[in-house]
């Protein structure tokens, strides 16, 4: 019945939405309070040299890049803060990542492909026994202060990110460098990592933006508070930001890449409202629909329908999960039965319907369908994966205790796609006398509440940057682990873990992982409903962009984008 309500609400608000966009000026926006592909393979590990630049593609003469203008972005909130290293969200991502540059990156043009190339190290050399990284830095590059960028800014950037004595007690990105042992610098030019196993996920995981270098001298006059303050080398320099309003960026006359950027700078508007977010870019207020929160499928069929000649959509897959983190340190959750019977009454193609309007892939497994998945065929023998088994789960839930519910509340950052995933949760299980107080949460407070695991139930999305069972199954599920937001520990779990990290050949590696999944559903750490597929949006004038294939934590490259007039 719920679903039902919530279809006919989200038709009225969407026809609203489009009576108000077909009506809009064309003024600065006012803020207000076909299938998707498999995830693809990330690449293995660095060959022993690289070019200092991935070569460019020629373009047609009538299609040269210039320079000039300012691209607009919509985005949906404000950053929790503007610390990189600190925050994983892409309200972070977008007003920060222009700023700064990493060793590596991947490359914005390469896409489907997954092609790391160098950004701040011109090349880099991978020891024979796989475990030491040497990388060569760009001579000259200087940070937005004018200081000039050396190895021990890469070794102390990579220390603050790794090691909670030197940087961030708490930092999300901890676990893709737990296996960093040391970092020497040589020179000032030359930064060697040494890794305490051979890695192949390495390479790909620090080329994310939240690998950023920034500047040691002004982090430690900051006293390692870097919330408010953006100081990189990248292609822009960071002008202002007014809460709830928009950020902005202009153009870094000394970037260190000749050429670039080509855009004069770079303005977001904070449009928390989605309706009038598409209405500012249906009226070309704004060029880019940042994507988070995504864009609904009722939206791009009226881009497809009424405006495809003049802006571009195109659809591609996010390893992020839709579903429920348990605390499973709370009782009931810390009943395993409870959990289970959970993930058994999820009506997982209602709830994709409801929460996405169908835009994603139904899933249980905590890696998401590819290569390293669990075989389609193992899932539908699974209770509750090809449809919802309420009678096994009220069973269970009568075993655990609970022949009648009970009551507890469920966490949810404060978006409409992921309310409308807590509450469609508070629906399915109010089957099984199960009553939920949903808490939706702006995101810095939501961030928070997640870090301090002060939840019973978080009923949302979480996602990230790679589809690596490294970073997969051990962000989420490895005991200490960054976003282990679950405190979920199991000892046997943490050694395959380990154990697949260092296995290099694939079809050996490949069997660890799917028995690291089939422990993952039977402890239920995350009942997990399906995974998201995201229509990134942008005016066809907004030239040199490529929407990533791998993940919207990677969208934000802007230093290639030019604006066609």
């Amino acid at each position: 019945m719920l679903g039902k309500k919530l279809f006919i609400l989200a038709t009225c608000f969407t026809i609203l939405g489009f009576l108000l966009a077909s009506c809009a000026p064309a003024a600065a926006p006012t803020p207000t309070s076909k299938p998707a592909p498999a995830p693809t393979k990330a690449p293995a590990a660095a060959p022993t040299a690289k070019p200092a630049a991935p070569a460019a593609t020629p373009k047609p003469a009538a299609d040269q890049p210039r320079s000039g203008g300012i691209l607009t972005i919509g985005i949906s909130g404000d950053p929790p803060s503007l610390d990189l290293h600190r925050e994983q969200t892409a309200f972070t991502f977008a007003p920060a990542a222009g700023a700064y540059n990493g060793l590596v990156k991947y490359d914005p043009h390469a896409w489907p492909e997954l092609k790391v190339v160098p950004d701040l190290a011109t090349r880099w050399e991978l020891s024979s026994d796989g475990r030491v990284y040497t990388f060569h830095l760009v001579k000259g590059a200087k940070f937005h202060n004018g200081d000039t960028v050396t190895a021990e800014d890469v070794k102390y950037s990579f220390d603050r990110i790794r090691d909670p004595k030197v940087g961030l007690a708490a930092s999300p990105r901890r676990t893709q460098l737990a296996n960093v042992t040391n970092i020497d610098t040589p020179d000032d030019s030359t930064v060697r990592i040494i890794l305490g196993r051979p890695q192949a996920s390495f390479i790909p995981f620090i080329g994310g933006h939240y690998f950023a270098v920034m500047p040691k001298r002004v982090v430690l006059e900051k006293k390692g508070d870097m919330t408010k303050t953006v100081t990189g080398t990248g292609p822009f320099k960071f002008k202002d930001y007014a809460t709830g309003i928009s950020w902005e960026l202009v153009k870094n006359p000394d970037y260190f890449v000749k050429g670039r950027p080509y855009l004069d700078g770079l303005k977001g508007y904070i449009i928390k409202d989605a309706f009038t977010r598409f209405a500012a870019l249906r009226t070309m207020s704004i060029l880019w629909w940042a994507p988070f929160p995504y864009m609904t499928v009722s939206m791009t069929k009226v881009i497809e329908e009424q405006l495809s000649d003049k802006i571009a959509v195109k659809w591609e897959f996010l390893p992020a999960w839709w579903g429920a983190q348990f605390n499973v340190t709370r009782a009931p959750w810390s009943d395993v039965r409870v959990r289970q019977a959970v993930s058994m009454a999820f009506d997982r193609k209602r709830m994709l319907s409801v929460v996405l309007e169908g835009g994603g892939i139904v899933g249980m497994s905590p890696q998401p369908p590819g290569e390293w998945g669990l075989p389609e065929e193992e899932l539908m023998k699974l209770p509750g994966y090809a449809k919802p088994d309420i009678e096994g789960a009220r069973k269970l839930l009568a075993e655990a205790g609970f022949p009648n519910g009970f009551k507890t509340d469920a966490l949810t950052r404060a978006t409409p796609q992921q309310e409308a995933m807590a509450v469609v949760f508070k629906d399915i299980v109010a089957a099984l006398g199960i009553e939920v107080d949903v808490k939706a949460q702006e995101s810095a407070v939501y961030t928070d509440q997640r870090f301090r695991k002060a939840f019973s139930v978080n009923a949302a999305s979480a996602g990230l940057g790679d589809t690596d069972p490294d970073a997969m199954l051990g962000d989420f599920y490895v005991t200490d682990a960054a976003f282990n937001f679950s405190s979920y520990t199991n000892p046997h779990y943490d050694e395959l873990y380990a154990k697949q990290s260092q296995t290099l050949d694939t079809a050996e590696r490949r069997k660890i992982v799917w028995e690291m999944q089939r422990i993952l559903l039977k402890d239920v750490p995350i009942a997990i409903a399906f995974w998201s597929r995201v229509p990134y949006a942008w005016w066809k004038q907004v030239r040199g962009y490529t929407a990533p294939s791998l993940s919207h934590y990677h969208a934000y490259a802007y230093q290639e984008i030019w604006l066609a007039r």
